[in-house]
């Protein structure tokens, strides 16, 4: 077992695969199996040289593991630091709010203050020796609905044998190719990742519903987020009608199905911008929004920044 800390509320929705046949006959049971459905989807994969590194406010629709080859860098949530050190890995949930900086450095209170590049085999050290430098592997993730729907939170794992050589082989691999992975290394970071998920306590993944009707419509939002996903749409689906459906889903979810299609939506956009090289027409219509202008107007009210400035900031 892994020795880990968790600073986290516990709240969360299920899935499962029903979509079963009937054992043959000569199977040792004829008991149907179901599992839940889950997709690891991994957005990047990095290992960086960083100098600074302060920002006042992180939070992303997606979970991040960090694991740093030198001490010096500080993560800071919920009132509590967390020092990223070689002998442990942070790994933190969707849509988690919190601050990092390098050292003693100042957070600014507007901005942000980041120097860093791509490590290689050819780096030269002596060109960044000048300042303390620390070195940065970084995983971006999700795995679906309803999995990435969770509070917020901050784990800590000290690092095992088995969690090392996986690291080792990640890093080893970036240092000679960053855009193009093997099959063995993909499996070293699917592992990785389902290592660390696997030793989050049971309860961590308890289900928001029960309501196997509002279950299809969360599906259907996460799966058709560039179609129309109005009340009455999402009430066919649920096969209720539209008041009553719209109920069912405030007392079930805790918010309207709007703002949950809205938030979903912006939650998309994030990654998109993120991790992909989509223009923000292209984005804007991924995500179900008529046009660019209202796709901003909506952005820029949900996180504060427009888009382009989020891409700016954040773009990989």
């Amino acid at each position: 077992m892994f020795n880990f800390t968790i600073f986290v509320s516990i709240s969360h929705n299920a899935k499962m695969n029903t979509n079963k046949k009937i054992p043959d006959k000569g199977d040792p049971s004829d008991i149907i199996q179901v599992f839940p459905n889950y997709n690891i989807d991994i957005h990047c994969c990095r290992y960086w040289w960083l100098q600074k590194w302060e920002f006042k406010e992180l939070s992303f629709p997606y979970w991040r593991i960090y694991h740093n080859s030198y001490k010096g860098a500080v993560i800071l949530y919920n009132g509590k630091e967390f020092d990223l050190t070689p002998d442990k890995i942070i790994m933190i949930a969707p849509n988690t709010s919190y601050a990092t900086r390098l050292y003693d450095h100042q957070i600014p209170e507007q901005g942000y203050s980041l120097k860093g590049g791509r490590v290689s085999s050819g780096l030269d050290k002596s060109t960044i020796s000048i300042d303390p430098y620390i070195l940065h592997l970084f995983i971006h993730f999700n795995i679906g609905m309803p999995y990435d729907n969770v509070s917020s939170g901050v784990f800590e794992y000290k690092i095992t044998d088995h969690l090392k050589d996986k690291l080792q082989i990640i890093k080893q691999h970036l240092n000679y190719e960053h855009s193009k992975f093997s099959f063995y290394t993909s499996l070293s970071i699917q592992s990785l990742i389902s290592d660390l998920l696997s030793e989050l306590p049971e309860e961590r993944w308890n289900i928001i519903t029960k309501d196997t009707r509002i279950l299809k419509v969360l599906n259907l939002i996460e799966n058709k987020i560039d179609t129309d996903l109005s009340n009455p749409k999402l009430a066919v689906q649920a096969q209720m009608a539209t008041n009553a459906f719209t109920r069912l889903f405030v007392d079930e979810i805790n918010i309207s199905p709007q703002k949950y299609v809205k938030k979903k939506r912006i939650d998309q956009a994030c990654i998109l911008l993120h991790h992909s090289s989509f223009s923000i027409d292209q984005v804007a219509a991924q995500t179900g929004f008529a046009d660019r202008y209202h796709f901003s107007r909506i952005f820029k009210q949900i996180t504060g920044l427009s888009p382009a400035k989020y891409r700016k900031d954040f773009g990989m």
